[in-house]
């Protein structure tokens, strides 16, 4: 009766040692994994300064998150935040699938940028999307299964987020909106490429961007940031003509 109880107290202690080694790595792991693999799932360059990772609870802090725009845009970046929390699952770490249960960026700092019929967060989207066929199984082989770690997010949240819409002609933050809050459920099921994921996260947030209520409370804000910049031109050219009479 003894041995097996050993038995099994060794193997939860060497669970328990697993899990303890992998998240001790962790902070660094997933900086670098960011880093590193983040531009290959967007085409961008997304970069973090850091990430701590609690053992006992499992949540973690990004800082200072950045999005870049793809080639071609000219705004700095596609979206910032100071800090992201994440909340995860750590005994999934040791599993094929990775579970997420909750992702939250508060006050994100989104850049906005039509281009060419399209915009900054369609082609990011469109890359994301690309890159999720390229990682999955082949159409024609359905019992293939493609090596490599799986994702789901319980539940990916932005709130209290502001998107400025890149005009050159204006300075910039010439017109703002609030974003409406976002609220995403078992993005991924039961486990998908984290392509898939983060494409799934990027196409609802161009939703967003891409509402009725934002897109018209942008142009009124654009439109009245173009009749200020108006009045000041008309205003300097009036002093400038008095200056000569």
């Amino acid at each position: 009766m003894k041995k097996p109880l050993m038995t099994a107290g060794i193997a939860a202690a060497a669970i328990v040692l697993a899990v303890f080694i992998v998240t001790a790595r962790l902070d660094s792991f997933i900086t670098k994994a960011i880093n590193t693999y983040g531009p290959e799932i967007t085409g961008t360059g997304i970069r973090i300064d850091d990430v701590r990772v609690s053992f006992l609870s499992g949540e973690a802090t990004v800082t200072n998150f950045h999005l870049g725009n793809p080639r071609g845009y000219r705004s700095a970046h596609a979206a910032q935040a100071a800090s992201i929390a994440v909340d995860l699952e750590i005994g999934s770490l040791l599993r094929d699938t990775v579970v997420v249960k909750r992702i939250e960026v508060v006050q994100p700092d989104i850049v906005y940028e039509k281009r060419g019929g399209t915009d900054n967060f369609r082609a990011i989207a469109k890359h994301a999307g690309q890159k999720a066929k390229e990682a999955g199984p082949d159409p024609e082989k359905t019992n293939e299964k493609r090596p490599g770690k799986k994702l789901v997010i319980r539940e990916f949240i932005v709130r209290g987020g502001r998107v400025t819409l890149y005009t050159p002609d204006l300075p910039s933050g010439a017109a703002t909106a609030v974003i409406p809050d976002m609220h995403l459920r078992n993005v991924g099921g039961d486990g998908a490429e984290p392509s898939a994921v983060f494409g799934r996260i990027l196409d609802a947030l161009h939703d967003r961007l891409t509402m009725p209520i934002l897109t018209d409370s942008l142009n009124r804000s654009l439109l009245e940031a173009r009749r200020t910049a108006e009045k000041g031109t008309r205003s300097v050219t009036d002093r400038f003509t008095g200056l000569f009479k």
